[in-house]
């Protein structure tokens, strides 16, 4: 993701930001303050015996560790809130822009797969981020407070302890690029599960139906496994060169005592400010550990942050036309329009021209393309050649929602959402209409459910049957005003008697001004007004 993106994302946080970089500068003052005070106490109120000036120097210290501590904890308290709302947003951001990428997107990997992708970049992120950048940027402006006090200190001592940062620079370079690597591995490890998991999200009827459960089992673990392995991998190499420099560090501090012991000996460095520094000195290397680790946060998630960035170069719908459909449509044309998808021709140079209050069957084998040409319609593809118009404007060139609000569907693949029956024909907060509006072949069969329009729909609709959900799904149709209604094979779970009366009502229903009907019953055609042969 670009700086840009990021700066944009942060623009409402800049006075909470603001806050904690006053309290992060509060508390760099006060670390650059305390071994002033510490080597004070020792020389002054331990050595020189004078218990006023050890009380006070005591009372000065402990003033100003419980001020750090609390400017800390309101800074964490800030940092905690920042965090939370940060993330909220982000990912809100993520997810209506998946929702409103154009549909191709979804073909090859689906909208779990690109939005779980998405949404594991950003909790990637913000777990490594959130939880260790501000703690660094803090122990970063402590650090620089108290180093600064501790080379006014003593620069001598100041001086032998330089060495050890280009030490600590050059390791840190050095374990860097095998860091990327693993991080990258954990991360590809992560992906591949949630391609694996999207394949099988939708499948758990065949997996029951075909005894798949043993393998689903062993799959899943072993990409478990994996993901642990990776991880397990990243985190042991991290901790073994924490420890490696650690002991650099312990060894290279304690050699310190022979100058300090020295330059006490000539009287140029008294014994608080030898034991201040040397129990201050880790200060010196805390910007770099902290800058280091700052560094490598960053390119751990630097694939994430990639894999976002890639994420919101999607391009979206049309969401940013002003142009709108007048109403009502007349006409819609189609140009020449043909459709192929990886080297299969779907659709092959399609013209036709269905006017207002006309009734149009889309008849054809299965496989000649009736779905594709409905998608064509609904812009969920494009076409590959050819151009598709509404009253001589190509549909690309409207406005996205409001060219769908033209619409009133019953896809061939019927999806129910969680909650009642009335919710989902009401979708997208619409009024639920008279029973005597709908027709009564589908309201009889909500009237029979235990609840009636207060029935839980469950999971994808899967506590009512195949006609039921069909039946509701045209009861949403109807309950939308639009000019196009288009039922695609919207019988195909229906009894006979039901198919019966639904096409008696769409022959004399005259409410929409324009039908797309496809199915493979002779029924439709005697009153279609124009026939599509695929």
């Amino acid at each position: 993701m670009s700086f840009q993106i990021i700066s944009k994302l942060l623009r409402p946080y800049r006075s909470a930001i603001a806050v904690m970089a006053v309290f992060s500068l509060l508390v760099s003052l006060i670390q650059a303050a305390s071994p002033f005070v510490s080597s004070f106490l020792i020389d002054k109120g331990l050595i020189g015996e004078s218990f006023p000036i050890l009380t006070g120097a005591i009372l000065v210290l402990t003033v100003l560790n419980l001020f750090s501590h609390i400017l800390q904890y309101l800074q964490t308290k800030k940092e905690i809130q920042l965090t939370n709302d940060f993330s909220r947003h982000l990912k809100a951001a993520a997810l209506e822009h998946g929702l409103r990428l154009k549909p191709e997107y979804f073909l090859e990997h689906g909208f779990y797969k690109i939005i779980g992708d998405a949404l594991f970049d950003i909790e990637h992120i913000m777990n490594v981020v959130t939880s260790n950048c501000m703690m660094t940027l803090m122990i970063i402006l402590k650090a620089v407070g108290a180093a600064f006090g501790l080379f006014f200190l003593n620069w001598r001592l100041t001086l032998l302890i330089l060495p050890l940062i280009p030490i600590k620079c050059l390791w840190n370079q050095w374990t860097r690029a095998k860091a990327e690597t693993l991080g990258e591995k954990s991360r590809e490890a992560a992906k591949s599960y949630h391609t694996w998991f999207s394949d099988i999200l939708s499948g758990i009827f065949d997996i029951k139906l075909w005894n798949l459960n043993s393998k689903i089992i062993s799959e899943y673990t072993a990409h478990i496994d994996k993901i642990n392995d990776t991880s397990k991998t990243l985190l042991l190499f991290r901790a073994k060169n924490t420890r490696i420099i650690q002991m650099t560090e312990f060894i290279f501090v304690d050699l310190l005592y022979l100058p300090g012991a020295f330059w006490m000996e000539k009287g140029q460095v008294s014994l608080g400010t030898l034991v201040t520094f040397l129990s201050f000195s880790s200060y010196f290397l805390l910007p770099v550990d902290a800058l280091m680790d700052l560094r490598a946060l960053f390119m751990q998630t630097k694939p994430n942050i990639e894999g976002i960035k890639n994420f919101f170069s999607f391009e979206e719908e049309n969401y940013t036309s002003k142009l709108l459909p007048k109403e009502p449509v007349h006409t819609i044309e189609f140009r020449d329009v043909s459709v192929t998808i990886e080297g299969r021709e779907i659709l092959s140079h399609v013209n036709f021209t269905a006017r207002r209050g006309e009734k149009i069957a889309v008849v054809g084998d299965n496989g000649s393309g009736k779905t594709t040409l409905i998608h064509l319609l609904l812009r969920f593809i494009r076409p590959t050649s050819g151009e598709i118009f509404l009253d001589g404007i190509p549909i690309c060139d409207f406005h996205i929602e409001a060219y769908r609000r033209l619409f009133s569907t019953v896809s061939q693949n019927i999806h129910l959402f969680q909650g009642s029956v009335r919710e989902n024909i009401t979708v997208n907060h619409t009024k639920l209409l008279s029973i005597s509006d709908y027709p009564s072949f589908c309201t009889d069969a909500v009237q029979k459910l235990d609840k009636q329009f207060d029935t839980p729909a469950g999971f994808c609709g899967d506590k009512l049957s195949g006609g039921e959900k069909q039946k509701i799904a045209f009861l949403r149709a109807l309950n939308r005003t639009a000019q196009v209604l288009i039922l695609d094979e919207a019988t195909s779970n229906y009894d006979l008697k039901s198919e019966t009366k639904f096409y008696h009502f769409i022959q004399k229903n005259h409410a929409y001004g324009f039908y797309f009907i496809i199915s493979h019953r002779q029924e439709m055609l005697s009153f279609s007004d124009k026939i599509l042969r695929l």
